[in-house]
Order: C-alpha cells, then structure tokens, then sequence
C-alpha cells in the first residue's frame, strides 16, 4: 500500500515519516510533500491508499483535497492533522468522510489507533469487492513461493483480502468425491485453492476450517499455520510439508546469484531444452534441485496458459519429490507445445485479424485480443511479430486507417465522427495519424479522392 503524507511544515513532515514502522500496516510505499497542489497531483497521478493531510494550508486545504478525492471517486482513506481544536474543523472533516481527525502535535499511541482504524477500513472495502470466483489460486501459491519476479496476474487486491489471515497447507492421499466435496464445502470460498491430480487432493484451508475437517477426514494431514504476508515463512512450510526440505532464504539466494534458469521464449522452448538440462545438472542437492524446477514451472504457467489447469498441479503435488522426473515431465510437455505452436501459430493470427477488423471501434487491448486465442497477452504479441514480422499495434492502426479512409470518400461523417467510429477517442491523434501513413489529413484526402 501507498501513503502520502502532507503537510506545509517540513519538520512535521519528517517527524511523521519516522513516527511509526509503516511496514507493520502493509504500508510499502511512503511519499512525502509539503506543497498542498503537488499533492493533489499525486492523487490524482498514483494510487495512493492512505492520506495524512494537514487541515489548513496554504492554497489547497485538507478539506480541498478530500473534496477532490470525492469528487474525483479516489478511493484513498484520509486522516486529518490540526493544531486547531475546534469542533466545527472535526465535524467538516468527518461529515466529508475522513476516518480521523489527530491534534498536533501527534502522539504515536494515536497514529497507531487511526492507522488501524483505517487498515481495518481498507480490509473491509477491499474483501467486499474482491470477486474470489477469479482468483487464480495457483498463480497466487507460485506468486509467493518463488524467486522468480514475472507474475500472471496482479494480485494486490487479494493480497490485502488477505492479510492477517491464517491458512495451513493440507494434502488428503486416496482421497474419495466425499472428500473433496466436504473439502469445498468448508473452504469459505477459496475453492481456487483446492488441487486434485490422479493420487491425491491437496491445496489450503483456513485454520479455522482444520478442526473441523480433520473430524470428518481422517486421513487429511496439516502443516504449520502461516499467514501469506510472511513470505519466507510460506516458503519454509511449503517445503518442509511437501518435500521434507528445510529451505532458508540463502537457497533462494544461491539460485539468484548463480542466474541458471535460462530466459524461455514462446514458440522456441526446445532451444533451451539442453541450457536446462546442463544447469540442472549443475545443482547436487534435491532441496536446489526442487527449488529450480519449481522456478521453471511458475515461468512456464506465466506464459503458457494450455499448461495452467492441467499439468502444473500433477508436477507439483506429485512428481516435484522426484525433481529429475518432474522435469522429464516439463521437458517432454514443452516440446509438445512447441511442436503444436508452428501448426497453430497460423490460425492464431488469422483469428485475431478478423477479430480485429470486425471490432476496429472498440478498445483492443492486448488483455482482449489473448483472451480470443486463449493465450498470455506479451505471448502474443511475440507470436504475432515472430509469425508476421510487424507488431500488432501497427496491424491495428492500420486497419483502423483503411476503414477511415473508405468513410471519408463513401459517407458525409465528419472528421470527428470518422475518428470516434474507428476507435479514436481524440480526433488530433487521429489526423496525425492519418497524415503519417497516407500523407495528408483527412480534409485533404477527402477534397483529392471528390475531386
């Protein structure tokens, strides 16, 4: 989370930076400002999660910029400072929606009660508009176990739903349909960290939940309680209760350092098969060589969505106590797909381009046009330019321009309208554009294509 601290008096500012350890409230980021205006345009420029304002100050007010954030529709939480006690200010303040009002000079003890009293605000807020039927439960496991930096999804919402939270890991051998059903039922809605692969259900539960399912499952087992803030906690009780290893922070280091995990490009993926194979090699013990393997497998689900609700839990759950097997298994599947990806790469870009020419109004976006071909948006932007040889942005504006060009002769639009019409919202981007690939505007085209 962000906060943003603002006040016209430097010393008060510093004084607040330092007052408490922010990180204790999920606080990542902390921005500092004595100027009332560039604040409100770091409101309106950055996600800011809590506001620390003075009431009055020069030019804009904290009364001003919770205005602003109102009429704005920011979602940022506001705690106000004054040195003034009286109880118009508090009531105008409260009456405009701030969660506190503090006096100056500010004790701990007090930013200590507001900052909870806001945390708890944000919780609320946030797990009322989480859609938890979304979340992608393995892409969050491997978000927080691994090394690696890339992610499939962004996650913040569900990291602050979250928080505070207890879960254990828990794994049922053998296990029956009444098994998992009992399971779902107790799972408060976080069916998506639930995985069955051929032997065994495995996934997490809340530790509230345990009690009760260990009554009516006997054979479930338990691992220690966590909380998915504390990451190398979570990394430490995944190993211990999956793989017997006790994985501690320098292994992850170790792994970082030595940069063996070669960068996999989609569509070449059997290039690298003999870098993985040479630099799993390379590596003795079973604890480096199942953090190595797990590195490629989260890699491999970023990028790779045929793999994600099929394979990646079988090499995980079951075949990861044998890292070398697990990794036979990886290697035979890229193969695979890279075997399929040159017969289908064709057909992938034909789709999108009909799509495109059908929807040349609408928005487009990268995100979108994956989700027709089922594929990871930065795949298929490489894909398209591997297989075409010209990025996909320039095929849309292309056809966007090809369509302007035909209203602009067969139809008495105005130039506005065209631009609006081929999914240009600002008409002087438009005209440059048009200008830069049949140069000339549209005025002039249309005046040369009549005459």
């Amino acid at each position: 989370m962000r906060l943003l601290i603002v006040d016209d008096g430097h010393y008060i500012v510093e004084y607040l930076k330092h007052l408490l350890d922010w990180s204790k409230f999920g606080i990542e980021h902390v921005e500092t400002t004595t100027n009332s205006i560039e604040a409100k345009e770091l409101l309106n420029q950055n996600h800011v999660d809590i506001l620390i304002t003075d009431i009055r100050m020069p030019e804009v007010s904290g009364i001003d910029l919770l205005q602003h954030i109102h009429e704005m529709k920011i979602k940022t939480k506001v705690v106000f400072l004054s040195g003034y006690s009286q109880f118009d200010y508090a009531q105008q303040a409260i009456r405009l929606g701030a969660l506190d009002y503090l006096l100056k000079p500010v004790d701990k003890e007090d930013m200590e009660k507001a900052m909870s009293q806001v945390i708890e605000s944000i919780e609320k807020q946030s797990t009322a508009l989480v859609e938890w039927e979304k979340l992608d439960g393995l892409g969050y496991l491997l978000s927080v176990i691994s090394e690696n930096p890339s992610a499939c999804n962004d996650f913040s919402t569900y990291n602050t739903a979250l928080r505070n939270k207890q879960f254990c890991f828990f794994h049922i051998p053998n296990s029956t349909e009444k098994d998992e059903m009992t399971l779902r039922d107790n799972c408060d809605g976080l069916e998506s960290f639930i995985w069955r692969t051929p032997s065994v259900i495995t996934g997490i539960i809340q530790k509230s939940n345990t009690v009760s399912l260990a009554s009516n499952i006997p054979p479930i087992a338990f691992s220690e309680v966590f909380e998915f803030s504390q990451r190398n906690t979570v990394r430490h009780i995944f190993h211990h209760f999956f793989f017997n290893e006790n994985v501690m922070v320098s292994d992850f280091a170790m792994l970082r350092d030595l940069a063996i995990l070669p960068k996999l490009e989609p569509g070449e993926w059997e290039l690298t098969r003999k870098d993985l194979m040479k630099n799993f090699a390379k590596l003795t013990s079973r604890k480096h060589k199942c953090l190595y393997v797990l590195e490629l497998i989260h890699m491999l689900y970023c990028i790779t969505p045929k793999i994600q609700l099929t394979e990646a839990p079988d090499w995980i759950f079951n075949q990861l106590t044998d890292p070398g097997t697990a990794l036979q298994s990886i290697l035979q599947s890229i193969t695979q797909l890279d075997r399929s990806a040159k017969f289908s790469n064709h057909n992938i870009v034909h789709t999108i381009q009909s799509y495109i020419s059908d929807h040349i109004n609408e928005c487009l976006s990268l995100e979108d046009l994956g989700k027709i071909v089922h594929l990871h948006p930065v795949y298929l932007s490489k894909l398209y330019k591997q297989e075409t040889g010209e990025n996909l942005s320039s095929f849309i504006s292309f056809k966007r321009l090809e369509k302007a060009s035909k209203l602009l002769i067969g139809s008495n639009l105005h130039v506005l309208d065209i631009s609006h019409l081929v999914g240009y919202k600002k008409p002087q981007y438009f005209i440059k554009l048009f200008k830069d690939q049949y140069g000339i505007t549209p005025y002039q085209y249309r005046r040369q294509q009549i005459k």
